[in-house]
């Protein structure tokens, strides 16, 4: 278990009294399991395939979830059941699971109840049997039976990032989008989040580095450091783009704008945050992309 509060405490005590974190930045969250593994033989998912039991939507599912990482049954249900009941789409899911195409990990939190958890879906063994003997792709560390290490804040950056990519994609214009590319610049190295090109209405092609923090111990030392890091390679390299810097709330936002105005990069960052892509009221094009000037919170309208 992780974390370092008392697993006997009766959770609704807990809830009295701890502060309320968003949903995927929360320094209370923990795995509580993870699904085993299937075990199914090449040949047998490949008979599956063939006899259309695991059919076209469910192989792209498995291509997505390589690429994309960890979604949420609601991203799931967003990029590709739009309209199918989640009723119909959890009967999809667990003939997935089954089969091995996926697999769940589900968390909990010390300072959220268990509706307010929702799980985690990646890769499955027999999804990554899939790729590579289907499609031939290298899924090396991706594949779950030996899988390297990582935190569930560094998975949450992704749930998140997959959040923005699904709002990008059904409101705006969206060219491109890649997940942790590489930038050198001499021995210097950085993969951000992401990069995406969104298209405007009148054909140019804006480029974006994504830069998505969670609460960490050191995410402000780290912040400093990238904003150093993409000032230079912008002035060496004459690449244009806007870095846009996503966490979880207003609060941590203010701080990360004092960081790139120190930096000297103010006029090239927006912000984006949890808060907004959840908000019920919000709208991607008018009300989610926003900078901060003398303390003031200016949205970009993108319409």
């Amino acid at each position: 278990m992780e974390g370092n509060v008392s697993p006997l405490l009766q959770q609704e005590r807990t809830e009295e009294v701890l502060v309320k974190y968003p949903t995927y930045d929360d320094p209370f969250a923990y795995v509580e399991s993870m699904a085993p593994l299937t075990r199914h033989q090449y040949y047998y998912i490949e008979k599956l395939i063939n006899q259309n039991w695991i059919t076209d939507r469910d192989l792209l599912i498995v291509k997505t979830l390589f690429v994309h990482r960890w979604l949420t049954f609601t991203q799931i249900c967003n990029l590709f059941f739009e309209d199918n009941e989640p009723a119909t789409v959890r009967k999809r899911i667990k003939k997935m699971l089954k089969h091995g195409l996926i697999r769940t990990i589900t968390w909990r939190s010390h300072s959220k109840s268990k509706a307010s958890c929702p799980s985690l879906y990646e890769l499955g063994a027999s999804g990554a049997d899939i790729l590579n003997n289907k499609y031939g792709v290298r899924v090396g560390s991706r594949d779950p039976r030996h899988a390297k290490a990582t935190t569930l804040a560094y998975k949450f950056k992704y749930v998140i990032a997959n959040e923005l990519y699904i709002q990008l994609n059904h409101e705006l214009q969206l060219m491109h989008f890649e997940f942790t590319p590489v930038f050198r610049l001499g021995e210097e190295v950085q993969a951000p989040t992401a990069r995406f090109i969104l298209r405007t209405p009148g054909g140019a092609d804006l480029p974006f580095i994504l830069i998505c923090h969670r609460d960490e111990e050191k995410w402000m030392k780290t912040l400093r450091y990238q904003i150093d890091f993409y000032k230079k390679y912008m002035k060496e390299s004459g690449e244009q783009f806007i870095l846009v810097i996503l966490v979880s709330d207003e609060k941590k936002a203010e701080i990360a704008n004092k960081i790139v105005r120190t930096e000297g990069f103010g006029e090239t960052t927006w912000f984006v945050t949890d808060n907004d892509l959840y908000s019920p009221d919000h709208c991607l094009t008018k009300s989610s992309f926003f900078e901060i000037a003398d303390g003031v919170k200016q949205y970009f309208d993108l319409s």
